[in-house]
């Protein structure tokens, strides 16, 4: 018995890392290639979650692992068909979120069609799981030491994320994804000449089918955030420079814009003069400030501000960028080459990390383009740039700025209320109104592309005297002037960091998911729930309350930290390492009585709600980083108790642990509700939910009350 023990722990060992592997897998690949599953942006997780719940609650049907092979194939070929490319567009229909590129013309019908389309996916995501689930349920059931099993898992899990990790950072595609996912289905799959035949058959269409592009390029990276299609672009025969798409949308252009260049090209441009000045909006920032020496870049992407630093003189330029894989793009093809210049130094870092580490002062501090399309993790909804557009990260900035310092936000207001925001930003922060005006690339209207730049100052009468005695500057503030926008809305913070949504609610798209997703999972669960057995609320509530206390966590470490994947991983490793040790005090030791344990989880939780994430000052080492991020998932210790001593004396481990599942995904689904309250706030339903999951614990407690 031992020994099949331990051929059991080593199964769930390799089934922990593949699955977690599989989950990463997808998120990534489905979210890029659909951006609508990059905006909702746990909805792959929760299918995910659904397929092993579903899976874990049923192990006792029949399994058949290349059944996921078999749907994962039908999901490869729905992602790179038009109708599901797609389905963003379809979903524009609202005006209450704003996405990248959308199309605001679609209208109901179209909606109800994305809306269709989305639900189709999220059930293939879940069919590729439910075999997946079933085989870890049956282990689970196998195993004569719970315990050792579970840690089993968790190691497998932690190792999971791990590998996608460096894959991910080692630019890696999704072709080498599969390929090792392969590995794993072959270890699970009964080996007969049928079965490797249908195998070999699926593995070769997958790989066609996933290495087939979406878009031309001139060539791909797959960076460790996203999905980098780079192109030339040209005005005729005028090689400008390059295009770079992310996750399949425009998003940025290298650019060409040295004298040299525009002199050679007297017929694309008109010769700039004081009543014609042709100022590109990279070379403005550098024009509000006499004699600037020190400069801070946050968002440097390809290189188009540096290079306009550069061409106005300055001495010591700091260009931050988070993700490398832009960065060295623009290392590679700028045609300028400013990041190879000795005047710059590169920090490949999240801008608000880099704030806390920095001791320097600066004459200018210019926010590029910083509109992100991708998420700080899969396990919220908060994007990589959010927390740059908050009133904590502009006072951040603020104080890095010297007495006459200027500071300067570049951005593409897709809605007029994200240009009321900014606004109000800025003046919630400096105490007086920025000065705002419309930009474009070559600083010519026939580039214009309704982007907008504020600008202010420490010394505001000094900035204005500054464009007074600059009549081009003055001449062009004067030329691109914008409509003054009077929609009220609230400003962005970081317990509320949602700068594309407009009011405090749900978002429109979200909702009719949501709403979708519960009465699917309505039908979904008369149909399948027929044989006598319940849910276990004890395990459901426990789930629920761990999916929102993980989302808290990853969120305040995006904030105080950085959104770089090194922060998430280590984040996950700090969870991971704390369950661990929940397992390791229960095989060693028995709790009496769990309320106390019960008692400590909910004091833990209420320590982190009212403790205010800058009682955390800076924090620059990894030693130092580590603690702070077991400090913040305490509770998940506690929490890990309660969860092990509960599943070793359940009977069916095949039902508590689908149940847990099922309980994460609401948890997941509920993650909205900080659109509306904030993040800080989810706390007190994570406190509700630990408090249901020992009242289910206790059926006395509902005798006593009598309920049925």
């Amino acid at each position: 018995m031992r020994s099949f023990s331990k051929g059991v722990n080593v199964k769930i060992f390799i089934l922990s890392i593949w699955m977690l592997f599989l989950e990463l897998f997808l998120i990534r690949w489905i979210s890029t290639e659909i951006r609508i599953f990059a905006y909702a942006s746990n909805l792959v997780l929760l299918a995910c979650f659904i397929g092993i719940g579903a899976g874990a609650y049923f192990s006792n049907k029949k399994i058949n692992v290349l059944f996921s092979f078999l749907v994962l194939a039908v999901t490869a070929l729905a992602v790179k068909s038009v109708p599901f490319i797609k389905i963003t567009d379809l979903l524009s229909v609202f005006y209450d979120s704003a996405i990248w590129s959308q199309s605001l013309d679609a209208g109901i019908l179209p909606a109800v069609n994305g809306i269709i389309l989305t639900l189709f996916m999220f059930s293939a995501i879940t069919a590729i799981f439910f075999p997946i689930g079933q085989l870890l349920g049956k282990l689970f059931s196998a195993s004569t030491n719970i315990i050792a099993a579970y840690s089993v898992n968790i190691l497998g899990n932690l190792l999971g994320i791990w590998i996608f990790g460096l894959l991910s950072f080692s630019y890696t595609t999704p072709v080498t994804w599969l390929v090792l996912s392969s590995f794993f289905v072959i270890y699970f799959m009964k080996k007969n000449l049928k079965n490797i035949c249908f195998f070999l058959a699926m593995l070769i269409f997958l790989l066609i089918v996933v290495s087939m592009p979406v878009n031309k390029a001139q060539f791909t990276s797959w960076s460790p955030y996203q999905k980098l299609d780079v192109n030339k672009i040209y005005a005729g025969n005028v090689f400008l420079g390059y295009t770079v798409n992310v996750n399949n949308a425009n998003y940025m252009e290298i650019l060409d814009i040295s004298p040299e260049f525009i002199r050679s090209a007297p017929g694309l441009f008109e010769p700039r003069s004081d009543k014609n000045p042709m100022l590109s909006q990279y070379e403005i920032p550098y024009l509000l400030n006499k004699d600037p020496q020190d400069v801070l870049i946050v968002g440097s992407g390809g290189g188009n501000d540096v290079a306009g630093a550069l061409r106005r003189g300055i001495n010591s330029i700091d260009a931050v960028e988070i993700d490398p894989g832009i960065y060295n793009i623009g290392l590679m093809v700028h045609p300028e080459k400013p990041y190879s210049n000795k005047r710059v130094n590169t920090y490949i870092d999240d801008a608000r990390s880099f704030f806390k580490k920095t001791g320097r002062k600066y004459d200018v501090i210019s926010f590029g383009l910083l509109d992100s399309h991708t998420f700080a993790s899969n396990y919220n909804n908060v994007r990589l740039d959010h927390y740059m557009y908050t009133t904590e990260s502009f006072k951040e900035a603020r104080d890095l700025l010297k007495k006459d310092g200027v500071m300067t936000v570049a951005f593409a207001s897709t809605r007029p209320w994200i240009d009321s925001r900014l606004r109000g930003l800025i003046r919630e922060t400096f105490n007086t109104e920025p000065l705002y005006f419309e930009i474009s690339p070559y600083g010519t209207d026939v580039y214009n592309r309704g982007w907008i730049m504020y600008v202010v100052s420490n010394n505001m009468e000094k900035l204005r005297q500054t464009i007074e005695d600059n009549l081009q500057l003055k001449n062009y503030i004067t030329d691109h002037p914008v409509a003054l926008n009077k929609d009220k809305v609230a400003l962005t913070t970081d317990d509320w960091p949602y700068l594309y949504l407009k009011d405090r609610s749900i978002p429109s798209t979200h909702l009719c998911i949501i709403i979708s997703l519960l009465i699917l999972f309505t039908v979904a669960g008369k149909t399948l729930f027929t044989e006598g057995k319940t849910l276990n609320f004890h395990f459901f509530f426990l789930g629920a309350a761990f999916m929102l206390l993980e989302f808290q966590n990853i969120s305040k470490a995006s904030l105080l930290f950085g959104s770089t994947w090194l922060v998430n991983a280590y984040m996950f490793t700090a969870i991971m390492a704390l369950i661990l040790l929940s397992n390791l005090y229960a095989y060693y030791f028995k709790v009496k009585r769990m309320i106390f344990v019960y008692a400590l989880l909910a004091a833990s939780i209420v320590i982190l709600y009212f403790i205010s994430l800058s009682t955390f000052n800076v924090y620059t080492s990894f030693f130092k980083g580590s603690i702070i991020a077991v400090f913040m998932n305490i509770p998940i210790f506690f929490a890990g108790l309660i969860f092990i001593y509960s599943f070793r004396k359940y009977p069916h481990k095949n039902i508590a642990l689908g149940s847990n599942l099922m309980g994460a995904c609401v948890g997941g689904l509920l993650e909205s509700l900080s659109f509306v309250m904030g993040i800080k706030a989810l706390l007190v339903l994570v406190l509700v939910f630990y408090l249901l999951s020992y009242v289910f614990d206790r059926p006395n407690i509902f005798k006593a009350l009598k309920i049925s």
